[in-house]
């Protein structure tokens, strides 16, 4: 059975980083940003799932949490918090 990562911030540096290279392992990832409309390269990945979310939105963060459960059992959350407001 595939094992899937949740990863807050994936929109650039270590969080995008991170998504390839467990989208290429073979695992389900679900790759979280604040604008998915603008992600281009991590969109390639049929093992990857693109979700809005801000971390700073409380109620946002329970709608995505169970969304994410839909897609798949959640297995490793990465969090990467950014430094923009």
């Amino acid at each position: 059975m595939n094992k899937t990562i949740f990863i807050t911030g994936a929109s650039q540096g270590l969080g995008k980083a991170t998504a390839k290279l467990f989208a290429i392992k073979g695992w389900t990832v679900i790759a979280t940003m604040r604008n998915p409309e603008n992600e281009m390269e991590l969109s390639q990945f049929s093992n990857i799932y693109l979700l809005e979310l801000d971390i700073n939105n409380e109620e946002q963060i329970c709608e995505i949490a169970t969304e994410a459960e839909k897609i798949s059992p959640v297995d490793i959350l990465f969090n990467m918090l950014s430094q923009e407001p």
